[in-house]
């Protein structure tokens, strides 16, 4: 996260659920309940606009872009209004064009103002908000902005092989936890996605760290992760990669030049 973010963004806010805080406006998290604000999430803040090969659009603030590239579909302006109102949980908010030089010949010759409720944001607040709504809702500007197509093609073909949608993962969860829909339907994303992983993992250490201790099984390189072991971020395209040491060592014998660890 950018410098500017970073100094305001409160992480345990996020443990409990909590909202976050930019300048005075309030950022609330998505509910899992609530799947309709979870694909306006995706929707409308994760496009990786960055990848489009063109200057002027890298340069223009996110809420330019989306202004530029639909927002003035009469859908999707609302789309976006409705998304921020629950967000921010008010009523009140408006997106408005401010001439800066006229007549208009390039973006840079009007800007973009959000105001919500009596406070108002320029478009370039509006990326820091966009990015503390990104990472309190699972995800980070940077898993965003390493989008590659290339990579994506890939990705996709390994979820095809194995696809599990966000209610198979909800279904998973309560009959593993013991919990029912009704206990954890109030959950944020972001709680529900660090205990699902965490369980998988509990679940997979009880299932086979007995079978290791007793030899009844032997694992040919690593260890069973503890539960309690440290969750960090993962990457875009984490789950595509080998290790590099992982890779030499299964492939010793061949002739495979040496690999830049960098």
């Amino acid at each position: 996260m950018n410098n500017i973010v970073s100094k305001c963004y409160e992480e345990s806010n996020d443990i409990w659920g909590l909202p976050q805080k930019y300048k005075d406006l309030l950022l609330y998290p998505i509910k899992l309940i609530d799947k309709k604000y979870q694909n306006l999430f995706y929707n409308l803040l994760t496009y990786p606009k960055n990848s489009i090969a063109d200057k002027e659009t890298i340069k223009m603030s996110y809420l330019k872009f989306l202004y530029i590239h639909g927002m003035k579909d009469h859908i999707i302006n609302n789309n976006l209004l409705d998304f921020l109102s629950y967000i921010t949980h008010q009523n009140k908010i408006s997106i408005s064009e401010k001439i800066k030089n006229y007549p208009i010949n390039s973006y840079s010759d009007f800007e973009l103002e959000l105001v919500v409720g009596d406070q108002k944001f320029s478009e370039y607040d509006f990326d820091n908000i966009r990015e503390i709504i990104l990472e309190q809702n699972g995800l980070s500007i940077e898993y965003v902005n390493e989008f590659n197509m290339e990579f994506e093609k890939s990705l996709e073909y390994i979820y095809k092989k194995n696809k599990m949608t966000n209610e198979d993962q909800i279904s998973i969860y309560c009959i593993l936890s013991g919990y029912n829909l009704e206990d954890v339907k109030n959950y944020t994303w972001y709680q529900f996605n660090k205990l699902y992983e965490r369980l998988l993992i509990y679940e997979d250490y009880k299932l086979y760290q007995p079978l290791l201790t007793s030899g009844q099984v032997e694992l040919k390189k690593g260890k069973i992760d503890h539960y309690g072991i440290h969750l960090g971020k993962k990457g875009r395209y984490d789950s595509m990669f080998i290790n590099v040491d992982e890779f030499v060592d299964k492939n010793k014998g061949l002739n495979i030049p040496p690999i830049n660890k960098k």
